[in-house]
């Protein structure tokens, strides 16, 4: 009976200690700057905050945004690690434009000219899209640096297949990844293209790469 008692209060001592510890790592996690960027983004007025520790003792802190969107931060060192989704029901707008960047590098280089309309939709989209992008980001950029992005895209993909037979460069475009991607928006109507990027530019918030497809 006194091995169990005493067992029993050793047991009991481990978990105020372990509760403890927590309470101040948690503390810590709560009380430390994360970096001038995010710290600037948990006093904005829709904002919510929640600081945790998690099972490898890192230091977590999850920013709930008011317009859906989420940010999930580790502290490892000095190292910060940042992942952003987008719960609105919108569409994570970073997604979308690299997939539409993708969409239009491939029609540049696999079938230029081919549909007019459909290159027109893209090149309209992607232009909302960095209006959108510049307005919104957390990290600050500019139109020009997104369209150097554009640029080197659409440079690799038409490097890759530039110089080949029709035949090899036939292969190479029905290789892309992205192809299906591209099948998929031109199948749609211009309607459902439009609809479907006004949806997704219709609430001001941060343009984040996840859920992605």
């Amino acid at each position: 009976m006194s091995k169990r008692r005493t067992w029993s209060a050793a047991s009991d001592l481990i978990c105020v200690a372990a509760a403890l510890l927590l309470s101040a790592l948690t503390a810590d996690a709560q009380e430390a700057q994360w970096s001038p960027l995010w710290d600037a983004l948990t006093k904005r007025s829709d904002a919510k905050v929640v600081d945790g520790v998690n099972d490898k003792g890192k230091a977590t802190r999850r920013i709930d945004l008011s317009s859906g969107v989420s940010f999930f931060l580790e502290r490892d060192g000095d190292r910060i690690m940042s992942t952003g989704f987008d719960n609105s029901g919108r569409g994570a707008v970073q997604c979308s434009w690299e997939i539409y960047v993708g969409v239009r590098a491939y029609t540049e280089a696999c079938q230029p000219g081919e549909d007019q309309a459909f290159e027109a939709d893209l090149d309209d989209a992607i232009a909302r899209m960095n209006e959108f992008i510049v307005e919104n980001s957390i990290v600050p950029v500019t139109r020009s640096e997104l369209q150097d992005a554009i640029r080197q895209r659409k440079q690799h993909v038409g490097d890759v297949v530039r110089g080949q037979s029709d035949d090899d460069r036939r292969k190479l475009c029905e290789a892309n990844p992205i192809r299906p991607m591209s099948i998929a928006l031109r199948s749609a109507s211009h309607d459902l293209r439009i609809s479907t990027l006004n949806t997704l530019l219709s609430v001001k918030r941060p343009p984040v790469k996840n859920p992605c497809l």
